[in-house]
């Protein structure tokens, strides 16, 4: 399933419902078919998204088999996939305007 993150100070950004699911479980957010991130709280979002910018940073060098046929250094990490989403949120914050996503349907799992 597809999820679309959308601000009137940025342009869209779409993904795959798991990559959105763990985005907004980081944010303290459920993954339900419409939500709101408010100015108000991306101070906190872009905190937290850099926390795990942070961590995932320091455990690169010993990053785990993939256990899928592919080799870690492969994969794209979540702080690479996190970092438009800083880009929206530092915008969205700066301009004073929500962030908001829309999906077909609530999407807590597959």
């Amino acid at each position: 399933m597809i999820v679309k993150f959308q601000s009137v100070a940025t342009a869209d950004i779409i993904t795959f419902a798991d990559v959105a699911r763990v985005l907004l479980k980081i944010l303290g957010k459920e993954p339900t078919a419409r939500g709101v991130i408010v100015p108000e709280d991306m101070t906190e979002a872009l905190a937290r998204l850099a926390a795990l910018c942070h961590k995932e940073g320091e455990s690169a060098e010993a990053a785990p088999d993939s256990g899928v046929g592919v080799e870690a250094h492969e994969l794209v990490a979540l702080s690479q996939r996190v970092q438009p989403f800083i880009r929206m949120f530092d915008r969205a914050h700066l301009a004073g305007k929500p962030v908001t996503w829309t999906a077909a349907k609530d999407f807590y799992e597959d």
